[in-house]
């Protein structure tokens, strides 16, 4: 009878479902103003830090401000976790423009999505 409990448990028992990407926080080498990213005219790199669990890889994406723009958007880097206990992902852009008032679109990739944007303003 035992055994047939045992098989019967086990035959029920549910997968374990591996947690979703989450998104802890992004930040950057400048400051935030009013929600923007305020970033210097002539500046020629800006590192972004993006801390986050359950994440395999983070991919960084620039969006110009508008509404329908997302297929303009440019992949500017990604990072991989490279060690299990890290959740940190960086990366260093250098800034290929003269302007920039424009999204910065982090997905946090894993078992699953997870974006968030941060707002880019160059002065």
């Amino acid at each position: 009878m035992k055994i047939f409990l045992s098989l019967a448990l086990l035959t029920y028992a549910q997968p374990i479902k591996p947690a979703a990407p989450e998104i802890i926080s992004i930040s950057s080498n400048f400051p935030v103003k009013e929600n923007w990213v305020e970033i210097l005219k002539g500046t020629k790199n800006i590192t972004f830090n993006v801390k986050a669990n359950n994440t395999e890889t983070v991919l960084f994406w620039l969006i110009p401000t508008g509404t329908g723009t997302w297929n303009q958007r440019k992949l500017i880097g990604y990072d991989l976790i490279t060690d299990e206990q890290d959740n940190t992902f960086i990366l260093t852009w250098n800034i290929d423009r003269s302007n920039l008032h424009d999204h910065l679109y982090v997905q946090a990739l894993g078992e699953g999505i997870e974006n968030e944007t941060l707002n880019l303003h160059m002065e």
